[in-house]
């Protein structure tokens, strides 16, 4: 007998689920045990970011439940760039107002590690789906999550090398 393969169905979108609940715990936790102002922002932010995933997946899931998968809600595009932007305004805002420590840096490795999962899960799950609504619902979540890494990436840069960080956003 063949053991069903564990992303069919809604499977795929209650592991979503369960990723984004787990990334908004680790982000919350981050937040309250970070000891620099910068690094509990970003991890609250990234929480908040969370809640926004949480959302849209139930509503897609909901839909595709209640459908048995016939009617897939619609997708817009992310503005996960224009997010990563402002949060990159509010960073230099804080040039004078940052300590960095080794918790924090190493705090952040883990959110990327973890980010850089949860794109690769649903990089898999577009690879797998063959309907384009469902591909949009992916290419959405693995922007958003692609942004997230990207924020991470520069919070990192920023508190490794201040003076590069602010050349290379002036260039």
């Amino acid at each position: 007998m063949n053991s069903p393969d564990k992303y069919s169905g809604l499977q795929p979108y209650r592991i979503a689920l369960d990723m984004e609940k787990e990334g908004k715990q680790l982000f919350l936790e981050a937040a309250r045990t970070t000891k620099s102002n910068l690094a509990r922002q970003t991890f609250e932010f990234l929480a908040k970011e969370e809640d926004r995933h949480l959302e849209q997946i139930e509503k897609f899931y909901r839909a595709m439940e209640e459908s048995d998968g016939k009617d897939v809600p619609h997708v817009d595009d992310s503005d996960a760039d224009a997010r990563l932007e402002g949060f990159n305004q509010r960073l230099e805002s804080m040039r004078e107002d940052f300590v960095s420590t080794a918790s924090d840096i190493e705090a952040y490795q883990v959110a990327l590690r973890f980010e850089n999962g949860a794109e690769e899960f649903y990089q898999e799950m577009l690879d797998r789906s063959e309907d384009p609504r469902v591909k949009r619902f992916y290419r959405w979540l693995i922007d958003e999550e692609n942004m997230h890494s990207r924020l991470i990436n520069s919070c990192l840069k920023f508190v490794e090398d201040p003076a590069e960080w602010f050349r290379k956003r002036k260039a």
